[in-house]
């Protein structure tokens, strides 16, 4: 049995999920950790259980009981085991940019976010099946300013997404491992990158702080600020990401699967940060290996690796 555990908002959730679809397509049996979002779980996060909002996604919860067995919460044999041998340790929690063992452990507890898409780049095809927003669109009650911008996506020469996370990362705590990363230099490198090799670009900007965003960049037609959707809402702006024909991503996995969602992702422009977080230091080969297509500029706006 391999438990996985969900946390984080929706980005991290359809991580975690992806790496859960996974195990499943390797016939192994499997089980995702829900508890975070429960009474009895975690009470301090304001994060919401979103990923069962698609109707094509289902798994199994794993149980309290289940939990405790394979984590061995309630044995001192065995957490002085993973102590002292932590390779058989039954919790691992992830460290690095990828953990490629994993996937040939059982009995075991995952706790992580799982970002590197080597780890389900095989199965996106089915990953973008089950994340398919089409039955919640046309589910009664929909905004319909998700449609018309969906036309004016559709109607642009060469639309990209462009995202920009401010809201929580401005926090003290998350600008420490988050901040000084998608700088305005990263921006301004990727819209140069994107308009020498597109210069009938669009680009459609999604932020959570959309007053930022116009007074930043305008909205003179070249540039788009995206603010139809809103709270439980904002889910919709990955499918609306997903329609660009190019992708600017901030360090968020948010906006990586606005790209990801892409059904013409193999062929898409994608750039991204060179790191996610401030711990992390770039390294080439190791990106180009579990990033596979992707532009990386770094915080000073240096291209450091094109595909």
């Amino acid at each position: 049995m391999v438990i996985i555990r969900l946390m984080g908002g929706l980005g991290n959730q359809m991580q975690q999920y992806a790496l859960y679809r996974k195990f499943i397509s390797l016939g192994r049996e499997a089980c995702l950790d829900t508890s975070m979002y429960s009474d009895e779980g975690y009470r301090g996060t304001v994060r919401k259980l979103e990923i069962d909002r698609f109707p094509n996604v289902e798994y199994e919860t794993a149980s309290a009981e289940q939990i405790s067995r394979i984590r061995g919460d309630g044995s001192i044999f065995r957490r002085l085991r993973n102590r002292i041998m932590p390779s058989s340790s039954s919790y691992i929690r992830e460290k690095g940019m990828y953990m490629p063992g994993i996937l040939d452990r059982d009995d075991v507890y995952l706790e992580g976010y799982w970002s590197a898409e080597k780890y389900y780049a095989d199965i996106m095809p089915s990953l973008r099946e089950i994340y398919d927003f089409a039955p919640m669109l046309a589910a009664d009650g929909c905004n319909p300013a998700i449609g018309d911008m969906a036309e004016r996506i559709a109607a642009s020469a060469f639309p990209v997404s462009v995202h920009i996370r401010r809201g929580d990362y401005l926090s003290p705590e998350n600008a420490a491992l988050f901040g000084g990363i998608s700088t305005e230099e990263y921006y301004a490198s990727a819209f140069r990158y994107v308009k020498e090799r597109h210069p009938e670009a669009v680009f459609f900007i999604f932020s959570d702080d959309p007053g930022y965003v116009r007074e930043k960049f305008g909205d003179d037609g070249s540039c788009v600020t995206v603010d139809v959707n809103h709270a439980d809402d904002s889910m919709y702006d990955i499918y609306l990401m997903s329609l660009c024909s190019a992708h600017i991503c901030a360090n968020s996995s948010f906006s990586f699967w606005g790209a990801r969602l892409d059904e013409h992702r193999e062929q898409a422009l994608c750039i991204r940060p060179s790191v996610h977080m401030n711990s992390q230091v770039f390294d080439p080969v190791v990106m180009r290996t579990l990033w596979t297509g992707w532009v990386f500029i770094d915080p000073q706006g240096t291209v450091r690796q094109t595909v």
